[in-house]
Formats: structure tokens, C-alpha cells, sequence
């Protein structure tokens, strides 16, 4: 039996290579757009071979990405690690066990002809999405780790997750070990590494309490350890022999990871650990990084900045290691590449990173030194960190580089701003006091809904799960902050409430609960389509051959709307939208003041805008003045 799946007007969106509020027009507009078979008004979900059959026929699946089309079908089944297994195990050539006829026929029709890479890239859309962003390390990552580790022979990695690192070392290794916690997560580390002509072993289990290779004396180790787990077996593991540098606190479970690492290496091979910055610095641990710095186990710290990890936001660092052949104490390669962080989290310069990094090891790697860079790179001797603290932080040994001023980015800022200024001053309208200013009738907003030229809602639904991360997918939200600030909506809607929320339509009007300073009001009219409307926000909207929404909004905004706002215990001033009171103006009047606010409420964008870009420039000004590189 054919399985039905269900796809949201997000899924959608992403399957056609559009955007949200085109899938709203469609429906609207095309009567044979397929019905909505679950879900909610707000938030319906859609069968997706019903979908897909209208967008060919409509023409809109000509360009399809692959990948889309197969996630969306992975997505709505609600498919976890283990159905990803069998479909990656399929698709490079494997039996078809567990996966369904619909699914075969999906895949077949997909993966031509590329399929092992088809499944690479679903397997990489599913690790690092939704809380699977745990189990992923990006590919870009990985390959930096082993460019560390040069790896030969046989590489181990005792927490291997999806297999990522274990797979950018398959080129240079014969044989690839791995243990993993969830058995689910193990099975998919295995479907992506049985296509590699290496030997493939992955075991299940908890590595620090129940080694499943105790034996086990690798070329090259690489590791990215949990972070912060306390949970790890301290109790029960205090005499272990793994514990050659010390045995780890409770609160140090990275560092039992280190030496599990060490353990599971031959003499002379090496260690590539991915780390948490504090591991460095923590008082609790400064007895293992002594030993570990005296018996020359530590042969690079390199800082890398945070955000390179979707799960984590917080500053990480490579340890290179050695399992050293004999005692004694050898200079150490300190690299700080913190600096070169991405703007989000995950969005990374990974070629500029790998050249920051990877250059000054080589150096180290070949020669035993590097060319001492201000802020960047130097080899350290071990004297210098056996302090009190054993604090191997390279930031802490790397004197900063007086800060650089780009001159001329500054000249062409100021010049981007005057420019911007002399629009601005074109665009400030002449005004000159009206000579037939006359009485007209007025009328409130709240007599206004009671003949039914407009409707008013509020968002009572209680508390409404949104999210400001980039990598979200539900629907934005058009929320009283957002209105209030000026800056557009920034949240995205993460479950739908129990109450559906309202979906705005272009020509909405919305306005804040809680009124600006004096009791003044923001109001904006919506231009898109597919918002929903959040907390403390007021939903306005107009039969528009009755009413004009710019004029509305124009008189929601003006100081005499403060009137309509009163003041709270808190000092924070509640607008009641139905007290406002607007004139009575016939329609093309309506429209020709709608106009004069609309354009009003442009230029204050406007202003808003020149002004925060003003504000960055005097204060790159002011730093470069305090730093002595700049003069007036």
C-alpha cells in the first residue's frame, strides 16, 4: 500500500525553489490546487503526491533540486536515523529491506545518476536539522581535522556519531573503527561508510564505560567529544588504567576523553580532539595538562572562533597530540584563529579558516618552528605554561597586534552616508499651512467595526513558541516588537498554538499592544503574504473599498492617537485601537492622505537607517582616535 505523506506550505515552498507567499497565491488563485488533508487554518499540511503531481503539471518542477523533493518525503514520514540508514544502504546499491515501494520508486526515480551523492547530501540535510545538530560535524571540519592528523593506517574514533570524521579519513586509511552511544545514529555511521573500500568496523556503547575496543592501538585518533556530559562514568571509573595523565574530575569529562584517545593510539601516533576553549583554562584540569604539557603529549592548541558548530555556540579548540615515545618536554605550536568568526552560527569561511590554521601547523609540522606572527602563531617553549595555572589558551601567549584602521573603508562609508544624507534631504517634503482647512464629521475605529468596514483581532492565545534562529522553518511572525521597532519581522513560528494564530494578508494592518513614549502609537500595513500574527500585536483589517489601510495607519501613528493609550501600573501605555478616531473622507481622499502617510513612514525608515549607519561610523572614528591611527 501506497504511504501518505504529508508536506506544510513550507515544504512546499522549498520543493518549488519559491518562497512562502507564493504558495498562498497559488492556493488563492489556482482552484485545482490540492486541498489541505490535516493541520491546521493557520498551519495546513498537504498529501505530497498530490502536491507533486500539481507542480508538474503546472510546470514548477522542471529545475528541481533532488534533495528537496527526497527530504520533503523523508520529513513528512517523520523518518529518524535508522530510516535514513536503510534508504543511504539502498542507494548505494545495498538491499532494499525496510524501505517501502513507494520509497524504492521515489529513490530510483531521484538518485540517477548520482545516488551515493544524493544520499551524502540527505544525510547532511538530516544531521543538521531539528536537535540532530548534536550528532553533526561539518564536512568542512572534519576535513580540517584530518589535514591535522595525516592519518595512515588505521584511524579510531571512540565518539564517531554519523561517522563524519571517520569518512573525510577514508582516502588515507585502510581501516576505520568507531563506537557510538545510539544504536540508531551507529546504523547510519555504517550505511555511509559500507561504500568506502576500507575495512568498516562501528560498535554501539558508551566508550568511556563500556570500551568496546580495549585492545585497540591506533595510527591516528580524531574525536568530537560531547561536550559538558558529567554523566561519563566518574564514579565508577576513578582506578581505570586509561588514566595515565591523571584521573579526570567530575567536571572534566573532556579530558577522560583525551586520554581514551591517548590510550587507543600507537607510540608516536597522533591525536586530533575538537574541544571546548575552557578544557584550557579550568582550574580542575590543571594537573592532567601539566602532564600531558611535561611529557611532551601536547603538540599544538589552535583557538577557533565560535559558531563553527550548529549545536554550540561556544569558543572551540583543536588539540593535536602524540602518544609520546619518551619522556621529555618539546616546544609546542599555539594558534589563535578566534578571530575569524562567522557572522552566524555555522555560516563559515572555511577556506580562509583552513589556510589561518592548517599553513602554520605544516611549518611546525616540518620544520619545528613557525614564523611568529602577532595575534596568530608562535611556538612556545613548556616552561612558559607550567605556571601555576597551566592555562594553554594560545590567546594568552599571543600578544595582540596594534588593531589595523582601513582608512580608506572609513572614507568611502562617509561618503556612502553624505550621499545618503543629500537623498534624504530631497526627499523632506515642503509643507506650507492648508488655506481651506475645513470641519468634517469623525468616527472611531470602534464604530467603524461595528458597520462592518473593518474587523479587529488580538493574539489571546497565551504563551506562542517562536524562535530568532536562522535555520528555523516555520512561518515568521509579525510580532508588537517587531512593529514597534521598525525592523520587520524576525521569529519564526516553532509549533502552532492550541489556538490557531492569524495569518496576515498584504494590506493588514498591525499594531502594538503596548504604545510608544507618550502613549503614541507604531502601526505598519502588511505587504506580504504567510505572517502570523504574535504576541502583542493588534490585527486590523479593512475592506479596502471602503477604507484605506495607508490612511488608517497614518492616523494610528499620529500623536493624536495618544489618546487612545492609557497608562498601567507598570508605567507601560496599553493602546486600545478602537478609541482612535479618524475623519470621514470619502475613499479617493482616504487615498490621496494614505499616500502622504505611507511616504512619511518611509522617510522615517529612511532616517533610521542613516542613523545607524552614522552611529557605526563615529564610532569607528572614535576608535581609531583612541588607538592613535587616525587624526582630524
Amino acid at each position: 500500500m501506497t504511504e501518505r505523506t504529508h508536506m506544510s506550505a513550507a515544504d512546499i515552498a522549498r520543493l518549488a525553489g519559491v518562497g512562502r507567499a507564493a504558495v498562498s497565491n497559488w492556493r488563492r488563485r489556482h482552484a485545482d490546487f490540492p486541498n489541505a488533508v490535516a493541520g491546521t487554518e493557520a498551519s495546513p499540511r498537504f498529501d505530497a503526491t498530490e502536491v507533486r503531481d500539481w507542480l508538474r503539471n503546472q510546470g514548477k518542477l522542471d529545475q528541481i533540486d533532488p534533495l528537496e523533493e527526497l527530504w520533503s518525503v523523508l520529513d513528512s514520514a517523520g523518518a529518524d536515523a535508522d530510516v535514513l540508514a536503510r534508504w543511504v544502504r539502498y542507494l548505494d546499491g545495498g538491499d532494499a529491506q525496510g524501505v517501502s515501494p513507494e520509497h524504492r520508486r521515489r529513490l530510483d526515480e531521484l538518485a540517477d545518476p548520482a545516488p551515493a551523492e544524493l544520499a551524502e547530501r540527505l544525510c547532511e540535510r538530516f544531521l543538521s536539522s531539528g536537535n540532530r545538530a548534536s550528532h553533526y560535524t561539518p564536512p568542512e571540519l572534519a576535513k580540517l581535522m584530518v589535514q591535522f592528523a595525516q592519518p595512515s593506517g588505521t584511524v579510531f574514533d571512540p565518539a564517531c556519531g554519523s561517522g563524519a570524521l571517520l569518512l573525510a579519513a577514508a582516502e588515507r586509511s585502510t581501516a576505520l573503527v568507531g563506537q557510538e552511544l545510539e544504536p540508531s545514529i551507529a546504523a547510519l555511521a555504517r550505511a555511509r561508510l559500507a561504500r568506502l573500500p576500507a575495512e568498516v568496523r562501528i560498535e554501539v556503547g558508551d566508550a568511556l564505560r563500556a570500551d568496546a575496543f580495549p585492545g585497540l592501538r591506533a595510527e591516528s585518533v580524531l574525536c568530537n567529544p560531547p561536550f559538558g556530559y558529567r554523566d561519563w562514568g566518574y564514579e565508577k571509573l576513578g582506578m581505570d588504567a586509561r588514566w595515565e595523565y591523571g584521573v579526570p574530575v567530575k567536571a572534566e569529562p573532556e579530558l577522560a576523553w583525551v586520554q581514551h584517545c591517548l590510550a587507543h593510539t600507537k607510540t608516536g601516533g597522533t591525536v586530533v580532539a575538537l574541544l571546548p576553549a575552557g578544557v584550557a583554562s579550568r582550574k580542575s584540569g590543571r594537573a592532567i595538562r601539566q602532564a600531558l604539557v611535561r611529557r611532551s603529549a601536547v603538540r599544538a592548541i589552535v583557538a577557533l572562533p565560535p559558531g563553527l558548530l550548529l549545536s554550540t555556540g561556544i569558543p572551540l579548540q583543536l588539540w593535536v597530540l602524540r602518544n609520546p615515545a619518551q619522556a621529555g618536554a618539546d616546544p609546542i605550536l599555539l594558534v589563535d584563529g578566534s578571530s575569524l568568526r562567522p557572522e552566524r552560527r555555522g555560516q563559515v569561511d572555511w577556506p580562509a579558516m583552513t589556510s589561518a590554521v592548517l599553513t602554520p601547523w605544516r611549518q611546525f609540522s616540518e620544520a619545528g618552528t613557525v614564523e611568529e606572527i602577532e595575534g596568530r602563531q608562535r611556538v612556545i617553549e613548556p616552561i612558559e605554561l607550567l605556571d601555576d595555572e597551566v592555562d594553554l589558551s594560545p590567546g594568552r601567549y599571543l600578544p595582540l597586534s596594534t588593531p589595523t584602521v582601513d582608512v580608506e573603508a572609513l572614507r568611502n562609508a562617509g561618503a556612502r552616508l553624505a550621499e545618503q544624507l543629500t537623498t534624504l534631504a530631497r526627499d523632506i517634503p515642503r509643507v506650507a499651512a492648508r488655506p481651506d482647512r475645513r470641519s468634517v464629521a469623525m468616527t472611531t475605529v470602534s464604530e467603524l467595526s461595528r458597520a462592518g468596514v473593518l474587523t479587529i483581532r488580538q493574539q489571546h492565545i497565551g504563551k506562542m513558541e517562536i524562535t530568532d534562529d536562522p535555520k528555523a522553518e516555520g512561518p515568521l511572525v509579525m510580532t508588537g516588537r517587531d512593529v514597534a521597532t521598525g525592523k520587520g519581522p524576525s521569529s519564526r513560528l516553532v509549533a502552532e498554538p492550541m489556538v490557531a494564530a492569524p495569518t496576515l494578508e498584504p494590506g493588514d494592518i498591525i499594531v502594538p499592544v503596548v504604545s510608544l513614549g507618550g502613549g503614541r502609537s507604531a502601526a505598519v500595513v502588511v505587504e506580504q503574504s504567510g505572517l502570523v500574527l504574535g504576541p502583542g500585536a493588534q490585527l486590523v483589517r479593512v475592506d479596502p473599498h471602503r477604507l484605506d489601510p495607508h490612511f488608517l495607519a497614518g492616523y494610528l501613528r499620529a500623536g493624536r492617537s495618544a489618546r487612545a493609550s492609557t497608562q498601567t501600573a507598570s508605567g507601560a501605555h496599553r493602546f486600545d485601537v478602537r478609541r482612535v478616531e479618524i475623519p470621514v473622507l470619502d475613499l479617493q481622499e482616504q487615498r490621496e492622505l494614505g499616500e502622504r502617510f505611507r511616504r512619511m513612514l518611509e522617510l522615517d525608515v529612511s532616517l533610521r537607517d542613516v542613523a545607524s549607519a552614522g552611529g557605526r561610523l563615529v564610532q569607528q572614528i572614535t576608535d581609531g582616535l583612541a588607538e592613535g591611527a587616525l587624526h582630524m
